[in-house]
């Protein structure tokens, strides 16, 4: 079980750095990063998840934090603007491209599900 759970947080670890090489943004910058981790490590557990599965499941949790953040700043101040290319945001993209690429996007697909409905009512949320 201990490698286990040292091959999930190898993973995270890989997959924030690719997040930072391909957008230089710093995942432990997002206040919600923490928690995004703890949901990652428990929703991968102790499955065998590709890296590219990997990849893609920290970029949404990622973005959906990201939105969360937009949307406290929105609650707090309704004349905040959004920025309107959130459907096409490259981490959303890049996250997609991932998903496409995972061998395993069947399991990807059920551990990301909750994390797809919350990302796309945020994104209505905010549009």
């Amino acid at each position: 079980m201990m490698t286990q759970t040292i091959d999930a947080q190898a993973r995270w670890d890989r997959a924030c750095k690719a997040l930072d090489e391909e957008f230089q943004l710093h995942a432990n910058e997002l206040p919600t990063i923490e928690t995004a981790k703890a949901l990652f490590l428990q929703l991968v557990g102790r499955r065998e998840l590709t890296q590219e599965a990997a990849n893609a499941l920290m970029y949404s949790l990622y973005f959906s934090g990201y939105l969360s953040m937009l949307q406290a700043f929105k609650q707090q101040s309704p004349t905040y603007e959004v920025p309107a290319y959130l459907h096409a945001h490259p981490v959303l993209e890049a996250s997609n491209r991932w998903a496409q690429q995972a061998t395993d996007g069947h399991l990807l697909l059920q551990l990301a599900q909750p994390i797809i409905r919350d990302t796309q009512a945020l994104l209505d949320l905010l549009n």
